[in-house]
C-alpha cells in the first residue's frame, strides 16, 4: 500500500483535472452509477467530533473510506482539523493507498466549489467574493487560477483588522487587485458568485446581496446564509446536487444556493489521479 502526504498530493494532483473528475464522480453517484454512505459524525470531548464518510466509483475501480476530526480552538482562535483517506480497490478489495494530511480534503471540496461554479455561475460574471480565507478558501482561488478563471474583480472579507492588513499586503506582493474587507455585505454586495467557508454556526452572508443571478456555495453549512424565499437551496447530502450532475448543464433560477458539506465520491476522484488511474 502506498502512502501520499499533503506535499505528494499538492505535486502529483493537477487541479484542472481534478475539477474534472470531480464533475465526473458526482454525475456518476447521481445515475447511481457510484454510491457513498451517509456522513457519520462521533463527539468527543470540547465540542470536537470524529467524521467518517465512504464512497465507491466502479468505473475508476476504487472505494476510499475517511477518517477525520475536527475539534474548535478557543475564543476567536480557527480550529484544528486532521484527515486520513484509505482508498482500496473496488473489485479485490485490497488497500492500494494511505493519503495523510488536509490538504487532500482542502483540494477535493474546492475542486467541487469550482466545479459548481463552471456549471451554474453566469457565463459574463464579473465579480467573486470569499466569505473567509482559510486554507479550503485559498485552495477555491489557486483551483480558478489553474483553470485561468480570471474575474475583473475579487473581493475578500475577514474576521478581524489584522488579517485584513496581512492580506492586503500579501496581494499587493503578488501584484494582484484583491479587495480586503471586514465588512461581509461589502464584499458580497453585487457578487455573481460568492463562497463561505469561515465555520461560524450563525449567519454572516446574505444571499439577497448578490447581483441578479449570482449563486452563493457555502462550503460551511447552511447557517452561514441568510436566504430570501425565492432562493433554490441544493445540498450534498441528499442527492439534490448529484442529480444536477447527472442532469443537462445549465443555469437554474436564481438566487442559488449550494450548500456543499463533502462527497465521498470526491475522494475517490482525488485519489484515482494520485493512483494513476482514469483520471490522470
Amino acid at each position: 500500500m502506498r502512502e501520499f502526504s499533503n506535499s505528494d498530493v499538492a505535486a502529483r494532483v493537477p487541479l484542472p483535472a481534478l475539477v474534472d473528475e470531480v464533475d465526473r464522480c458526482l454525475s456518476d453517484l447521481g445515475t447511481g452509477a457510484a454510491s457513498q454512505l451517509p456522513k457519520a459524525a462521533l463527539p468527543f470531548a470540547g465540542d470536537g467530533f470524529f467524521l467518517t464518510v465512504a464512497g465507491i466509483v466502479p468505473r475508476l475501480g476504487l472505494a476510499t473510506a475517511k477518517w477525520a476530526s475536527y475539534k474548535p480552538g478557543a475564543s476567536g482562535a480557527p480550529g484544528t482539523s486532521t484527515s486520513t483517506i484509505i482508498a482500496s480497490d473496488a473489485t479485490t478489495g485490497e488497500p492500494r493507498a494511505a493519503i495523510l494530511g488536509m490538504w487532500a480534503t482542502h483540494a477535493r471540496t474546492a475542486a467541487t466549489a469550482v466545479a459548481v461554479a463552471r456549471r451554474w455561475a453566469t457565463i459574463d460574471a464579473h465579480r467573486l467574493a470569499f466569505v473567509g480565507f482559510g486554507p479550503t478558501n485559498r485552495a477555491v482561488l489557486e483551483t480558478l487560477d489553474a483553470l485561468d478563471w480570471t474575474l475583473p474583480e475579487v473581493a475578500i472579507a475577514v474576521r478581524s483588522n489584522e488579517s485584513a492588513q496581512r492580506l492586503r499586503s500579501e496581494f499587493a506582493e503578488l501584484g494582484r487587485n484583491v479587495c480586503v474587507t471586514t465588512d461581509v455585505a461589502e464584499a458580497v454586495r453585487g457578487a455573481d458568485l460568492a463562497i463561505s467557508a469561515t465555520g461560524s454556526r450563525t449567519s454572516v452572508a446574505n444571499v439577497t446581496e448578490l447581483a441578479t443571478g449570482g449563486i452563493a456555495i457555502s462550503l460551511d453549512g447552511s447557517a452561514t446564509w441568510k436566504l430570501a424565499e425565492t432562493t433554490v437551496a441544493v445540498n450534498d447530502r441528499a442527492l439534490g446536487l448529484a442529480e444536477l450532475f447527472a442532469s443537462t448543464p445549465g443555469a437554474t433560477a436564481c438566487p442559488t444556493f449550494f450548500d456543499i458539506a463533502g462527497s465521498a465520491v470526491t475522494d475517490v476522484a482525488l485519489a484515482a489521479i494520485l493512483l494513476g488511474g482514469e483520471a490522470a
